[in-house]
């Protein structure tokens, strides 16, 4: 049985330019066609299932997936949208969220339309601030593929630190192998 401490509680947080929320099924019809965008789907892992996945699948997703993922105390997952109202523009995940270490990963990605305008570091960045502020967490960490320019950038602009390179970790879709750069923050980063 899960301790009350072990499960994110659900909230909305802010920015100046976007509202952080939960997901709801309006979503769902510009989550499906974030995860079609060919960039999405060659950046994604092996294996990650949702690369491709149908609107049905979004659908599910948006609606009870990534929220039964916070009642398992797993982790949480925020929809970025514009405060001013409009599409959503990306997704900002803790996932594998360790309670007894107080630790978690990050996961994000930005959808098409919303990209080179740093929605995703924005959201990486107060996510990342919450959970170690607020939730207890002692880091948040994220893998970032050293080929994947953009991403490494959001990592920074977010205001994580750079721990190393991990080499030659991850298959790809291209049929290499990818090295994964680590980044992470800790309360002691938010001063």
């Amino acid at each position: 049985m899960l301790r009350r401490d072990e499960i994110f509680p659900s909230t909305v947080l802010t920015t100046d330019r976007l509202l952080v929320r939960p997901f709801v099924a309006a979503d769902a019809p510009d989550v499906h066609a974030a995860w079609q965008d060919a960039a999405f789907i060659d950046g994604a892992p092996i294996g990650y299932p949702y690369a491709g996945a149908d609107l049905p699948t979004a659908a599910v997703w948006c609606t009870s997936g990534i929220e039964q993922q916070r009642l398992d105390g797993k982790g949480v997952g925020f929809a970025l949208v514009p405060r001013g109202g409009g599409r959503l523009v990306g997704h900002v995940l803790l996932f594998g969220a360790d309670w007894e270490a107080r630790t978690a990963e990050m996961h994000y990605w930005t959808a098409p339309w919303g990209r080179g305008r740093g929605y995703a570091a924005e959201g990486a960045a107060v996510v990342a601030g919450w959970a170690l502020a607020e939730c207890g967490l002692e880091r948040v960490h994220l893998q970032a593929d050293t080929a994947n320019t953009a991403s490494l950038r959001t990592a920074e602009t977010a205001g994580f630190h750079f721990e190393g390179v991990l080499r030659n970790l991850t298959p790809t879709r291209r049929g290499t192998r990818a090295d994964m750069a680590v980044y992470s923050l800790i309360p002691a980063d938010l001063l």
